[in-house]
């Protein structure tokens, strides 16, 4: 499997040095604007730059090469998932150093606007890796959409809820949603090596 994450760690940093330079600018500046790009950037690199990775693969026809070598359907699947989180977290590092120098340490608010954002992108995960290794990229990600829209729809009706039930925020409310989106996504490997195993592209 390391020679698989090294494959498209050569694939992105030859196709994408912009995209991870932009990542880390936006995760480390300050958010002074009221639109969180610091968050919204950890979320697109968790989520755009390994389904972008899937495009460069299909146009590439690299399911078909590395059919020809010893890879297993298992490795193929869990090390775009391992990719996906290592990108999270060299997005989550970048915010972290910004929160540091910026922001003078790490307010409760700022910790729990990043747990909420990594729950979601743990669940959009979850829910949309399997339908990128069945149908593909490009028929996949006309599908992002609808999947992020639903999982907003469902994060805004439970922020309703605590609001309603006069929840105090703090980071520990985080940590449920947390530990359920990494569940979540971890069980969707077994998911995504059926669908990968089916694929229709």
């Amino acid at each position: 499997m390391k020679a698989l994450l090294y494959k498209d760690f050569l694939v992105l940093w030859k196709q994408m040095k912009f995209v991870i330079f932009m990542v880390a600018i936006f995760c480390i500046a300050p958010s002074t604007t009221g639109f969180s790009l610091n968050t919204f950037f950890v979320a697109y690199a968790g989520m755009m730059v390994p389904a972008t990775l899937f495009a460069y693969d299909e146009r590439a026809k690299w399911d078909s090469l590395a059919a020809m070598m010893p890879f297993t359907t298992q490795d193929m699947v869990l090390s775009r998932y391992v990719f996906s989180w290592l990108a999270t977290a060299y997005a989550v590092l970048c915010y972290f150093i910004g929160q540091l120098f910026f922001e003078s340490g790490f307010p409760d608010e700022a910790l729990i606007t990043l747990g909420l954002t990594l729950t979601l992108l743990l669940v959009v995960q979850a829910i949309y890796f399997p339908i990128l290794f069945r149908l593909g990229s490009e028929k996949g990600r006309m599908l992002l959409l609808l999947v992020i829209i639903g999982i907003m729809v469902l994060a805004f009706l439970g922020a309703a809820v605590l609001d309603k039930l006069a929840v105090a925020p703090s980071p520990s409310v985080t940590l449920p949603g947390l530990v359920i989106g990494a569940a979540l996504s971890l069980a969707s490997v077994k998911v995504s090596v059926k669908q990968y195993e089916q694929r229709i592209w």
